[in-house]
């Protein structure tokens, strides 16, 4: 196993074990709402990238592998749900935002031809 899927995963294990509050209903939409973002991005800029075009992401270079797609991802989705999960009173502001910045960014990748 490689030692970031370790890293992620005991990070996971640990984040669930002590919360500053339960989640609401509302909040755990929010969450969902969050990773379905983010991985219409991914897949978006997967196709974006298959099809000859450069990704615009900073953090990203212009021509990112797969195995690194594969890591950004589900990294910021991770690092997302964790910080709102530490801000509980910004945690909805945070995880609709964020989904919403990823269903924009998947939408503008779709309309390139």
């Amino acid at each position: 196993m490689k030692p970031i899927v370790l890293i992620l995963i005991v990070g996971l294990i640990f984040t669930s074990c002590a919360s500053p509050r339960p989640w609401t209903k509302q909040e755990k939409t929010a969450a969902v709402f969050n990773v379905c973002g983010i991985m219409a991005d991914a897949y978006t800029t997967e196709q974006m990238l298959d099809n000859g075009h450069r990704e615009l992401n900073p953090t990203l270079s212009e021509r990112p592998s797969d195995s690194q797609l594969a890591i950004y991802f589900p990294l910021t989705a991770f690092i997302t749900l964790g910080v709102a999960h530490y801000w509980p009173k910004l945690r909805k502001h945070i995880l609709f935002g964020y989904g919403g910045i990823s269903f924009g960014a998947a939408i503008h990748n779709s309309q390139l031809d």
